[in-house]
């Protein structure tokens, strides 16, 4: 079958992309030459795990469970990381190495000050999109997602301080559990941010059948539920805040095949983080999306990604059905 008339490209902001096909922030970014893998993989977009001021453990283990039933993984890492100074410092050694996708770096902090001294060095190790983590919800330490989504006043400002100090672009991720997550995406367009990454989250509790205890080692026992089935929460999340934005709208959360991508653009999203169906099949399962989607266009007589985004908000009315977020 020729694919070559295939163009798996899209527009993000300012940047084109070769592929809407990214690699989501969290572990398998916990290195420069880890990322470099999935972008030499063919990744238009590698992230880093997210980096805090000081290096931290996490959450006591176990962090994470996985190959639960039907493909879910469980975890409460807490943000476990080497710290930026250290990450900054293997980053000299490989960003010229990475080569074709585009770097983001994710940071995490507890004031706006220190947002915006992470930003700035996130920036200066080579970083071509800036992720700010306000949505982790098993951190060890209280403060990000504890009170950005919630206070929407103090997000604005955060995003306002990040984007005067850096000139790469600002991507921020929503959580749907904070109950208002249109009302988060549209503060985050009018305080300038670059592209929205909305997160459907659903909390799992994992309980060891044989003593009754919670498995996961974080105090509460519960986790963020991720893969295949959150893919239909995630496309309704998708689908609802590109109706109430105009600025990129970004998956993640749930896509593990190639025609799974074809769904989030076609819900309006530009591209999609992946990390689950990473962690699980490895980098060669990159080249398997990348070959799924270009076969399914094919046969469908569609020429180009950027075609297919949106599509589905045509069939939908205007004003999104946003009961459920209240």
């Amino acid at each position: 079958m020729d694919t070559r008339g295939i163009d798996l490209s899209v527009r993000v902001g300012t940047k084109v992309l070769r592929n809407p096909i990214f690699l989501g922030p969290g572990p398998l970014g916990r290195t420069p030459v880890a990322m470099r893998k999935f972008a030499d993989a063919g990744c238009a977009v590698v992230s880093s795990k997210t980096l805090t001021a000081e290096p931290k453990r996490g959450n006591p283990l176990p962090q994470t469970i996985r190959r639960l039933s039907c493909d879910w993984m469980i975890n409460a890492a807490g943000g476990p990381n080497t710290g930026i100074k250290a990450f900054a410092g293997r980053m000299e050694k490989v960003r010229g190495q990475i080569e074709g996708s585009e770097v983001l770096i994710s940071v995490a902090a507890r004031t706006i000050k220190e947002f915006v001294s992470l930003s700035q060095q996130a920036e200066a190790m080579g970083a071509d999109i800036l992720d700010l983590d306000i949505s982790c919800p098993n951190a060890t330490d209280k403060g990000a997602a504890d009170s950005w989504q919630k206070d929407l006043n103090s997000l604005f400002d955060l995003i306002v301080a990040v984007k005067k100090a850096v000139k790469v672009p600002l991507w921020i991720k929503c959580l749907s559990a904070y109950g208002n997550l249109l009302e988060i995406a549209k503060t985050v367009e009018m305080a300038g941010a670059d592209a929205v990454v909305p997160l459907a989250m659903i909390g799992g509790l994992p309980i060891d059948i044989n003593t009754g205890k919670p498995i996961l080692g974080f105090k509460h026992g519960v986790g963020l539920a991720t893969g295949p089935p959150l893919k239909y929460i995630e496309l309704k999340a998708v689908a609802d805040v590109a109706r109430v934005v105009k600025i990129p709208v970004i998956a993640t959360g749930g896509c593990t095949t190639g025609l799974d991508v074809i769904e989030f653009l076609m819900a309006g999203a530009r591209g999609v983080q992946v990390l689950t169906a990473f962690m699980r099949e490895g980098t060669q399962h990159v080249q398997k999306m990348i070959s799924e989607m270009t076969q399914f266009m094919n046969e469908k007589g569609w020429n180009r990604a950027e075609d297919l985004i949106g599509l589905t908000l045509k069939y939908l009315p205007e004003e999104p059905f946003a009961s459920w977020y209240r």
